[in-house]
């Protein structure tokens, strides 16, 4: 996998590809598939629904895919297809509603590890202040961690290893499961999470191991190699695999005329250009 090998501190990391273009599909699938991410370039003019069908469309992404934690009663306000992230002191959800920051993780909280494959956020307002999207090459720096110490990697892979929450007010749900995993392809996968979701059971595994992980991911989280911050424009789409990176956010400012506005959506597919 070239996600493995790769250096965020790279500058070609920051570029944009221009969408429509008739190349834009491959170009996209192959920046995904090299370094877990790439950032699409579309008219701001453009309906944002109509933006991300037709990058979806182009990736062969199919529909969007409605995570578990959104098919029960209390949460289904929800389950739309696009979640609209923008700071709304009536809502309670604690990530969308929100200017706080928000810590490493993977979307999909009750879902098993690689189900949702695919996030694209699509950018109709950026903040007036911060709000980058933070991205961690978490599949690289567990790369690392099995050559240097074996036992906190196979302690990582325990089935128990992590369990992570719902925060949401509403509901009290929860979900055990590895930190990193194969698919049935033999890739590796991840779910890393590193919040207020989380309980790592650190009985799991070889002894120690566990512990001895979450603090090496905690610091190679840190590192310029593995870490960017991806500042997004009007109009631009960050696509990026949710089962092989973890991602964040900045905290940011608004101001009351101009908010800060994202869409998200997920699928359960990774891209294949059409």
């Amino acid at each position: 996998m070239q996600q493995l090998h790769t250096d965020f501190r790279d500058p070609q990391c920051g570029g944009r590809i221009a969408f429509p273009d008739r190349d834009a599909p491959a170009a996209l699938t192959r920046a995904t598939e090299e370094r877990g991410f790439a950032v699409a370039a579309l008219a701001p003019s453009q309906p944002p629904d109509d933006a991300l069908a037709a990058v979806a469309a182009a990736l062969g992404l199919g529909t969007p895919y409605i995570p578990a934690l959104y098919r029960y009663p209390e949460t289904r306000a929800y389950s739309a297809a696009y979640s609209h992230i923008r700071s709304d002191p009536g809502d309670r959800h604690p990530g969308f509603s929100t200017t706080a920051g928000q810590a490493w993780h993977v979307d999909g909280l009750l879902d098993e590890i690689g189900t949702i494959k695919t996030t694209i956020l699509y950018c109709v307002r950026a903040a007036h202040r911060g709000g980058d999207t933070l991205l961690f090459n978490s599949l690289a720096a567990f790369a690392e961690l099995r050559a240097l110490d074996p036992d906190a990697a196979l302690a990582m892979q325990s089935p128990k290893a992590l369990n992570r929450r719902s925060t949401i007010p509403a509901i009290g749900v929860d979900a055990d499961g590895p930190v990193f995993a194969r698919d049935s392809f033999g890739a590796w996968t991840t779910r890393y999470t590193d919040n207020d979701t989380c309980t790592w059971n650190f009985a799991e595994g070889p002894p120690g191991g566990l512990r001895r992980g979450l603090e090496f991911l905690r610091a190679a989280a840190r590192e310029p190699r593995y870490r960017l911050a991806v500042s997004l424009r009007p109009g631009e789409a960050l696509i990026f695999r949710n089962d092989r990176l973890s991602h964040g956010r900045q905290p940011y400012e608004d101001t009351p005329a101009a908010p800060r506005h994202l869409i998200r959506a997920l699928y359960a597919d990774g891209p294949t250009p059409q």
